[in-house]
């Protein structure tokens, strides 16, 4: 039976938000790329444990209303403040039920996704093989679990940070002593350590990593001294010991050699295709990752392990680039994209510049690889008739920069990709429900395509309330300037034009916000 007693996230309640590699649609795709026939996401079952208070469910089931969804968390505080927001939704597919993992049976029946984020470094061993049992038994035969963890070789340095940080408030309870005296700590070895030596580097970057993070997230991430670190092939050999094989990585699905270094690329050369979790083991060797987001399938699905750039025709594509300045939009001229990630890639191949700079542009609708073609041949003007003659060789070469575009996460392929958002201003502009709603009480807010949107400011926030689908344009700019600055106006302020307003609502639809 649960526990009755509170937990320490109902003390700290643990900050909740959407993880879009956690999505359905991103778990659907990469099943699919490896030869699975995942349950299509519009009528799926979907259960999270460790829900928390649902930031991460409650959006797909407002975007997917014929899903099915079931939220798990101990945390009596946090399942409370979600099924208000449920219910502030009128949502009817999903419920969130405090409910320890250790209790979760095969009774739950059937789902299609199993997503467990931010749990699997942060419980005991043995909920950790029942985390694994769930989902060997709780898994429909097609679906795919999700369980994300801290991973080695980059948690080391973390890890030296925390086991310092814990001896500093040994013997301390608060939890806002317990995160002061860590960041003093980190903030005192930072000064004190020798600036020419490696651990005087480690502890500076350590002192660094966690000034950006909350009070919140490293009170629960790096103070909970049961924390636990782990290597891929730790976590995929005790997967298999449970019935369950490697599928991929939820945030780079693919591995292109192309995109790595020499040496790295006579490294992956001689690992087999078919051992992708060996070939990853090695490429976290080398870039020192700390942090992974597993996909596990069982382990009688016969996986196709030969993606490729042919692959890619397939699904709709999207991707937030732009191209870096001073790279020439014309054909001849080699051109960097960029993503807000901090992912880039560089080509000359005319046909491939043009489709990446259509992505961008139709940011954040994700368009089928069709009209991708079409679109890029359109705006290529007459330099699409050489590229026309030649149009089989010219799709092989655009289908493998995109590829590797796809593997270097500077674009997303979807099998299902964002409903009901709208990349246009109506009339009558509506945001989303879900993001108006979270606007009352927050300055992030969810997004069409599972991503955080920070608002800028009051007026921001309630400029976003104000989208209900019943006002104008017109009607929008007067209440603006009517209302007091107290309540989201500009009142006493120089006033706000049609132009500015218009402005505005792009700038929401670029961000996901508006519906259709």
């Amino acid at each position: 039976m649960t526990d009755d007693h509170p937990t320490v996230y109902d003390q700290v309640l643990y900050p909740g938000q959407p993880f879009p590699q956690s999505h359905p649609d991103r778990l659907a795709t990469v099943a699919s790329l490896y030869g699975m026939s995942p349950r299509p996401v519009p009528h799926c079952r979907v259960l999270e444990l460790g829900c928390g208070c649902g930031h991460n469910v409650i959006p797909i089931a407002y975007q997917w209303p014929e899903c099915e969804l079931l939220g798990v968390d101990l945390s009596r505080r946090a399942i409370e403040e979600g099924r208000n927001e449920i219910a502030a939704l009128g949502l009817t597919n999903i419920e969130l039920r405090r409910l320890d993992i250790a209790e979760v049976t095969a009774e739950l029946g059937r789902f299609d996704y199993i997503i467990a984020h931010g749990v699997y470094s942060w419980v005991p061993s043995a909920v950790r093989a029942k985390m694994l049992e769930i989902f060997k038994a709780n898994l429909a035969p097609q679906g795919v679990a999700y369980v994300s963890y801290n991973c080695y070789p980059g948690a080391f340095p973390n890890d030296l940070a925390r086991r310092m940080m814990l001896f500093h408030v040994r013997g301390c309870a608060d939890p806002a002593e317990r995160v002061r005296e860590s960041r003093a700590l980190l903030a005192f070895l930072a000064e004190a350590s020798a600036e020419n030596q490696i651990h005087g580097l480690i502890l500076r970057a350590q002192h660094e990593r966690i000034r950006e993070k909350s009070d919140t997230l490293l009170f629960h991430d790096d103070l909970d001294a049961g924390a636990t670190p782990f290597f891929l092939y730790e976590v995929v050999e005790e997967a298999a010991r449970h019935g369950l094989q490697y599928l991929a990585d939820a945030t780079s699905p693919v591995l292109d050699p192309r995109i790595h270094s020499e040496p790295v690329r006579r490294m992956l050369e001689r690992i087999p295709e078919r051992e992708l979790a060996v070939r990853e083991q090695y490429l976290d060797f080398t870039n020192g990752r700390g942090f992974r987001n597993t996909l596990f399938c069982h382990d009688d699905v016969d996986l196709r392990r030969g993606v490729g750039p042919a692959d890619v025709a397939r699904y709709c594509l999207s991707a937030l680039v732009e191209r870096a300045p001073g790279t020439g939009p014309s054909p001849d001229a080699t051109a960097e994209f960029t993503a807000a990630r901090g992912a880039s890639l560089s080509t000359d191949h005319p046909l491939s510049k043009y489709a990446l700079a259509y992505l961008g542009d139709a940011w954040p609708r994700a368009v089928s690889f069709t009209e991708l073609l079409d679109q890029s041949l359109a705006r290529l003007g007459e330099a699409a008739h050489a590229i026309k003659a030649r149009l089989d060789e010219e799709i092989v070469a655009l289908s493998t920069v995109l590829f590797q575009a796809y593997a270097a996460r500077l674009l997303d392929l979807h099998l299902y990709p964002p409903t009901r958002l709208t990349t246009s201003v109506s009339e009558r502009p509506e945001a989303s429900r879900l993001a108006r709603e979270q606007a009352k009480t927050a300055a992030v807010v969810t997004n069409l395509c599972h991503g955080r949107v920070a608002l800028e400011g009051d007026l921001v926030r309630h400029f976003l309330l104000r989208l209900d689908g019943t006002r104008d344009l017109d009607q929008l700019v007067a209440e603006l300037n009517a209302a007091p600055r107290a309540t989201g106006g500009v009142a006493g302020d120089a006033p706000l034009t049609r132009e500015i307003v218009e402005r505005n609502l792009e700038m929401l639809a670029r961000r996901g916000l508006l519906v259709a």
